[in-house]
């Protein structure tokens, strides 16, 4: 079977998206300032810390100003426009680690104080607080300042935490995250939830008159479509094999053991097929149980591993796969792995029980059900054995994306939220009267490659903006 093509070398009969660059804000409405609060490892090259990137960028792209409190550390990622606030580095930690570690309630506690500081240098208009534990944080900030809180809904504790497998015994997790799953959006003036799935889990938390309309991640679509494959398919040794992808991190939450067992049916049909793990943040534990598994199932000399790969490796690794595979049934959001697959136009192939909000089954993606390996294997085969159909979801797949998940598009609906907190929080009539209204722009685009670029590190110069007035700030 030759290589699905890479959307820089379709074929001229196979249409390309054409997307219209979204406008900026509307007139009359005022800049805001917003801090953004990501308790993990930030910038790294996976899901969550990898949509709070692309939000916060495109959030300054339209115009606004973000400062972003995080951890001391993160991966070497540049972020354009936003500026990043680290907590202080109390201890030797580097690594980014998916999930809790014994360190992290330090870490959140610390971001309890410097979003203080950030408050108080800054004079942000609200806070935006992604995942549970920035919610936490910024819920005591809210107490401290009252401050309006946006709460971004990434995922659910009951579907992760017991996972992880670090709180034991299994009860203890399973009741702690089902009591986080209770409090925490209701932290929040307002929930934005990123996919159907995290809406409905906020309606079915009783939280349907203050959840947002859905959202969801936004990434940058023609960046990714721009990876190029060339001699990556050489240098593994692939040939013209039919490829099986899979991007992202290890953790047994991911469900890697459902595309184990697939690939175990894949192979009796199509024995030259190649699995190609192509692995974001280093994960021993995880990698050495994955190839234990897979030794067990007898495929381990089938599968290709690589080594941690950045963001723009990432992007090139995309264009060597055939199919590109979520195996994770019944996610709560919309992975950015998908996302990306979609953007770099690869056929994908993920559960229906994943389903997000757009996903059409035979339209740009192939669903698979039920839940399990024989079922992800059947809808894998398919697309090795159908080229032309593999062609037909990977360009709707990019068309899909384009229109619905660029980022740009997505940070007018996010900016439209803050908007809305505001005015239901009665400070938006103080903005606007303290605040010149905006004028009518001229078309959006992103910003330049080369610029006012911020890479990971303390932003602590004072705004020289005028600050908001009216507004009590206590406890700083």
């Amino acid at each position: 079977m030759p290589p699905i093509p890479s959307v820089n070398r379709l074929p001229a009969h196979w249409p390309v998206s054409r997307r219209r660059t979204p406008n900026a804000q509307p007139a009359g409405q005022v800049p805001l300032r917003i801090c953004m609060l990501a308790a993990c490892p930030f910038p790294a090259n996976h899901g969550t810390p990898g949509s709070i990137r692309e939000m916060a960028e495109a959030v300054c792209s339209v115009g606004h100003e973000v400062h972003i409190v995080t951890y001391h550390f993160g991966e070497d990622i540049v972020v354009r426009g936003p500026r990043l606030h680290r907590i202080t580095p109390l201890t030797n930690e580097e690594s980014v680690v998916v999930g809790p570690t014994s360190r992290r309630p330090l870490y959140d506690l610390q971001m309890v104080f410097k979003t203080l500081q950030v408050i108080r240098d800054h004079r942000p208009h609200l806070l935006h607080a992604h995942g549970y534990e920035a919610a936490l944080a910024a819920w005591l900030c809210r107490l401290a300042t009252g401050l309006p809180m946006v709460y971004s809904g990434h995922n659910t504790m009951a579907d992760e935490l017991p996972t992880y497998r670090f709180i034991r015994p299994q009860f203890l997790a399973q009741a702690l995250a089902r009591a986080l799953d209770v409090l925490v959006p209701r932290l929040g003036d307002l929930c934005l939830p990123h996919s159907a799935n995290i809406q409905q889990f906020f309606h079915h938390m009783g939280l349907r008159g203050r959840t947002e309309k859905i959202v969801n991640f936004g990434i940058d679509v023609d960046w990714i479509a721009r990876g190029d494959c060339a001699n990556l398919r050489q240098r593994h040794g692939l040939g013209g094999e039919p490829v099986v992808l899979y991007t992202g991190v290890l953790d047994e939450f991911q469900r890697i053991d459902l595309l184990l067992g697939a690939m175990t049916h894949v192979l009796k049909a199509e024995p030259t097929a190649r699995l190609l793990v192509v692995v974001s943040i280093p994960q021993e534990k995880h990698l050495a149980r994955i190839r234990r598994e897979a030794g067990n199932l007898g495929i381990l000399d089938h599968i290709i591993f690589t080594d941690p790969q950045p963001l723009e490796s990432v992007r090139n690794y995309l264009q060597v796969a055939d199919v590109a595979v979520v195996p994770r049934p019944q996610a709560p959001g919309f992975p950015i792995k998908l996302l990306n697959y979609m953007a770099a136009s690869r056929p994908c192939v993920l559960f229906t029980s994943s389903a997000s909000t757009g996903l059409v089954h035979r339209q740009n993606c192939l669903l698979a059900s039920p839940d399990s390996a024989e079922a992800l294997a059947g809808a894998i085969l398919e697309l090795i054995g159908d080229p032309a159909l593999a062609l037909r979801l990977g360009c709707n797949a990019h068309t899909f994306v384009g229109e619905q998940h660029d980022r740009l598009a997505i940070a007018r609906k996010v900016c439209a939220t803050y908007y809305r907190v505001l005015e239901r929080t009665g400070r938006l009539d103080a903005l606007r009267h303290l605040h010149p209204m905006r004028p009518a722009p001229g078309p959006l685009t992103e910003p330049p490659a080369e610029g006012k670029d911020v890479v990971a590190r303390n932003g602590d110069a004072p705004y020289a903006g005028v600050p908001l007035q009216g507004v009590a700030y206590s406890g700083v």
